[in-house]
């Protein structure tokens, strides 16, 4: 093999390296993501904790109590957070983040100003 077949090759498997390398960087990206999804229950010391400290930015309202919606949703109090709740035992879960506007007390700049701290996921 010549010489700039050599240096085809290697350029070929380091091009190839680096595509393995940025693939591989995106999906570590994405999974980190994906598990700082707070998926809160209830009652878990550790939860709240880091709720406090602002480390969990979402909250998923078809399983997280009353408590965990208010510390997490901006403009959203005890007793609009008890609210939700309360909808949701009545009515199930909520589908669409637009559905919380059904909630009394709670107006589309509320759901607006949280859509991205609003999780959606049911047992």
């Amino acid at each position: 093999m010549d010489m700039k077949g050599c240096i085809t090759k290697r350029m070929n498997v380091t091009t190839s390296n680096l595509k393995f390398f940025k693939m591989t960087c995106f999906f570590l990206l994405l999974l980190s993501s994906y598990s700082s999804l707070a998926q809160i229950q209830p009652g878990n010391e550790n939860d709240t904790n880091a709720l406090q400290s602002g480390l969990i930015e979402q909250v998923n309202i078809n399983l997280a109590d009353a408590e965990t919606i208010a510390m997490v949703l901006d403009g959203v109090g005890l007793s609009r957070a008890e609210a939700i709740v309360d909808y949701r035992e009545l009515n199930g879960d909520f589908k669409a983040i637009d559905n919380l506007i059904l909630v009394s007390g709670i107006g589309e700049v509320t759901v607006r100003n949280n859509a991205d701290k609003i999780i959606l996921i049911s047992d």
